[in-house]
């Protein structure tokens, strides 16, 4: 089967790329064939269909970071292109024209390639299937949440992200960005998707719930870890808890993830001589994590221990070094790879129970939950699993990584994706 893979950057970044790497090995490895379409960023891993990549108007990632070193007009060229990309629409067309793939499968577009891809692919007749890995198709800032709490505001109304400023807290930006959400809602791009792919049931559940996208067809297909599973699980140097309980945060450093209830609540049980430590693996040069840092100086918690960035192949070899990690999220995640990763590795997770955590971690089987926002509940639930039992302990361990091994397998994943893929096209030709 030839697969035609759409992403809107082709090199490592961040969880979607990690994504689009690892399933394209994966379909290769079973005899597919994948041909990739991006933008022909100079960072971009090469491939041999670079020649068909458009190149976007800056070459930095983050036009943010430009915006003010921009000509006016670049910023218009930019605006224009935010709303349909006639460009990345020929080019697709030539590629799709050369490979005659069988199936799309798209993952994150955005404004940066806009649903120009839907129009090529949806008139050379190819069936189209949408992995969803955020709330961007209802919400401006793609995490439903906003100023310290959940914001579902935009999935009645879009008006209410203007109001709200919710693109970089900026009205010009919120009224373009609400002009493109206008735009792609009249264009019924969503009529061109033959399939929505989501890795939670919460968020099938969330986005389907919108007039725009009730009657499209949605498929729950957990995401997978492209590991091997470890077979002894409990060879690893991280002593018994009773020695001290070891915790670790890994992701991205954000309000919405919830890290300054995590050094709240270890703060809060500073005052109880309890053996804990605490280590943070992330991008911590941004404002938010220079703040979380200083909050950890002046509260004097020795205990607690920014690491930085680790790339993904580094980041998989750290878990054994850890009893639990946490995710203190206080925002609707969709399937963080972290806490697959976790599990995976026989690291028990503690999650706040919001979203789609409370249907991937299950009290007592792979991890705990606490109630989130609530930073005396997450001290208390720490504080219980210093006295944990040690056999207790290690049938968590264990769960885990069954539970991950089993809910995200990558055999089973592929074989899912294909199966779907195998049904869209029959639709598509024979229906």
């Amino acid at each position: 089967m030839k697969i035609l893979i759409v992403h809107y950057r082709y090199y490592e970044a961040s969880g979607p790329e990690k994504y689009l790497f690892g399933i394209s090995k994966l379909l290769e490895d079973k005899g597919h064939t994948v041909i990739p379409f991006s933008l022909n960023y100079s960072e971009n891993k090469e491939s041999e269909f670079s020649e068909f990549f458009p190149k976007p108007i800056v070459s930095n990632f983050h036009i943010n970071d430009v915006k003010n070193e921009l000509s006016l007009k670049d910023k218009v060229r930019i605006i224009k292109r935010s709303f349909y990309n006639l460009e990345v629409y020929k080019k697709l067309s030539l590629l799709i024209k050369e490979t005659k793939p069988d199936v799309a499968y798209i993952l994150q577009y955005g404004t940066k390639l806009t649903i120009s891809i839907f129009d090529a692919i949806h008139r050379a007749n190819i069936p189209t299937v949408l992995r969803i890995s955020d709330f961007n198709l209802i919400c401006a800032k793609n995490t439903l949440y906003r100023q310290g709490h959940i914001c579902t505001s935009c999935t009645t109304n879009k008006l209410f992200s203007i109001v709200n400023r919710c693109v970089h807290n900026s009205l010009a930006q919120s009224l373009i960005y609400y002009c493109i959400q206008k735009y792609n809602e009249f264009s019924h791009f969503e009529r061109k998707i033959d399939a929505f792919i989501a890795p939670s049931t919460f968020t099938i559940s969330t986005i389907k719930n919108t007039n725009q996208y009730k009657s499209c067809k949605f498929v729950h297909i957990p995401t997978f870890v492209n590991q091997t599973k470890k077979d002894h699980l409990f060879d690893k140097s991280i002593e018994k808890i009773e020695h001290g309980l070891k915790l670790c945060y890994v992701g991205r450093i954000s309000d919405e993830k919830g890290l300054d209830l995590l050094i709240d609540a270890i703060y809060y049980l500073s005052e109880k001589n309890l053996s804990i430590s605490l280590d943070i693996y992330g991008d911590d040069n941004c404002e938010y994590a220079i703040i979380q840092k200083q909050k950890v100086l002046d509260l004097k918690l020795n205990n607690v221990i920014f690491k930085g960035y680790m790339d993904n192949k580094s980041i998989i070899n750290i878990y054994s070094n850890y009893h639990f990690s946490i995710i203190p999220s206080k925002c609707f995640d969709n399937m963080p790879n972290s806490l697959i990763e976790s599990c995976m590795n026989g690291v028990p997770v503690i999650a706040s129970r919001i979203g789609s955590l409370q249907e991937l971690i299950h009290d007592g089987i792979n991890g705990y939950t606490f109630e989130a926002f609530r930073t005396e509940d997450l001290a208390s639930l720490i504080e219980f699993l210093v006295g944990i039992d040690q056999s207790e302990y290690n049938k968590l361990s264990m769960n885990s990584q069954s539970w991950a091994s089993g809910h995200c397998d990558k055999d089973t994943h592929c074989e899912s994706l294909i199966d779907l893929f195998t049904n869209v096209i029959y639709e598509k030709n024979y229906k």
